[in-house]
């Protein structure tokens, strides 16, 4: 991960891509700082590699990896906006992860994020960036064949009984990529999110398990739709849809 405070210099371009993914912004003001935390969840507590549950089609489930890349991460609101990161990767199992980012002091009323990594990034070459950044080939995240990265990673195990006992047997994994899967979503405060200059205030992102496997009609069934390694961009997208559509943002 990047380190925890990311400066608001200027920079050159090949600056940036040596130091981190903070978007340089300019303010005239003071700035504050924004806990960002990632965290999955299922049926609304928090999700542990390997616990097992029923998902909407009554199979037992184990997750065992759920990482995904945010882009475009910025504040918003009436009155303007504030970067927060070109790009992260985040671990969202085990009470999940968390980074610090500068921010314009301010009130907003909503977070933008991308799912996944923009075609800017995601077509650079991964040797650029040092071990660390999130983009280094270090991660494990890039497809060599595809020369792009994966964007969500989602493994386990499931089985169709939902009687049976011990570890599930049959194995799913689900990494989506590709240009088509990146996706975009405007996220709405239910109260405004106030950051005051040299303070440190949290937000989090949950991303609800549970609901990766239905949403308005849209049912992923493991029984058939356990693989996709970009070869299978329509499972892909259709599983990238229900986990945008995953996210809350408190």
């Amino acid at each position: 991960m990047l380190p925890i405070f990311r400066t608001t210099a200027l920079m050159t371009v090949s600056a940036a891509l040596l130091a981190g993914c903070h978007k340089p912004y300019t303010v005239d003001g003071p700035e504050g700082y924004v806990r960002l935390k990632v965290e999955a969840t299922w049926q609304g507590q928090p999700l542990q590699a390997g616990e097992v549950h029923l998902n909407v089609s009554n199979y037992r489930t184990q997750v065992e990896v759920l990482k995904m890349y945010l882009a475009e991460l910025r504040l918003t609101g009436p009155g303007g906006a504030s970067a927060l990161t070109d790009i992260a990767l985040f671990d969202a199992l085990n009470g999940g992860d968390s980074e610090v980012y500068t921010a314009e002091a301010g009130s907003y009323s909503g977070l933008h994020l991308g799912l996944g990594v923009p075609q800017d990034l995601n077509s650079s070459d991964p040797v650029l960036y040092p071990v660390g950044h999130p983009l280094s080939v270090s991660n494990g995240t890039y497809w060599t064949w595809a020369t792009g990265y994966r964007f969500v990673m989602f493994d386990g195990r499931y089985d169709t009984d939902p009687n049976g006992t011990g570890t599930p047997m049959s194995l799913f994994s689900i990494h989506t990529g590709m240009e088509p899967c990146y996706r975009v979503r405007d996220l709405d405060f239910a109260a405004p999110f106030t950051v005051v200059g040299g303070d440190t205030t949290e937000l989090v992102l949950r991303f609800e398990v549970d609901r990766f496997f239905h949403d308005n009609g849209v049912v992923i069934d493991l029984a058939v739709d356990h693989q996709a390694h970009g070869d299978n961009l329509t499972l892909a997208m259709r599983f990238t849809d229900n986990v945008l559509n995953s996210i809350v943002v408190e």
